[in-house]
């Protein structure tokens, strides 16, 4: 379950880095337009993994931390043990979540080859507007990859991710069945956490 998670991660990451944008007048038009800027940003730090990996991760992880709802995220995963977590529990999960996310992002950097991002320029407009489905195809070299990005509209005007969907898997609902998972072995949250922080 875990190297199949771990799959996906890497899949939903190099989508991170080839096209998510800040601040989007259109989602889709926003995509491109970053596209070329992000790839350049990728090549001008790669150098640095190696040499100091922690470096090359905050690099990676200071543009990407305010795009990404984790905390939106995090607490999908936890689903029905959300309520009945502690906030000092909350926190944690919260913490080892992202911690695990950025750290398998900045591999999949590292191990960045020849992947190539297709952006639709049709997007799927909820009724009020403040939602929208992107749609992408991600083009690897054995085989080409289907995606979706869920992204709304903050306060502040801003898109933030909270959802993606490649060739059909739910990340969200997968990292969800594997907290459940988790739960039904480790018994409680703290254990969980335990072993969420282990696999990072």
């Amino acid at each position: 379950m875990y190297q199949y998670t771990k799959k996906l991660s890497l899949l939903l990451f190099t989508l991170l880095a080839f096209s998510l944008p800040i601040y989007p007048e259109s989602s889709s038009v926003f995509v491109e337009k970053v596209h070329d800027q992000i790839v350049e940003a990728i090549k001008s730090n790669i150098e640095s993994y190696t040499e100091n990996p922690k470096a090359f991760i905050k690099a990676i992880s200071d543009p990407l931390e305010p795009l990404v709802d984790f905390k939106r995220i995090s607490r999908y995963v936890m689903g029905k043990h959300f309520s009945k977590a502690s906030n000092d529990q909350k926190k944690r999960f919260h913490d080892a979540f992202k911690k695990s996310l950025l750290d398998t992002y900045s591999k999949t950097l590292a191990e960045f080859k020849d992947e190539k991002i297709i952006v639709s320029h049709e997007t799927q407009k909820s009724k009020e507007g403040k939602r929208e489905k992107v749609f992408l195809e991600i083009v690897t070299d054995t085989k080409n990859y289907p995606a979706i990005y869920y992204m709304y509209l903050n306060g502040q005007g801003e898109w933030m991710l909270y959802n993606i969907v490649i060739d059909g898997v739910n990340l969200s609902l997968t990292f969800r069945k594997q907290f459940n998972s988790l739960m039904k072995t480790e018994k409680d949250i703290d254990g969980v956490i335990k072993k969420w922080v282990a696999t990072i």
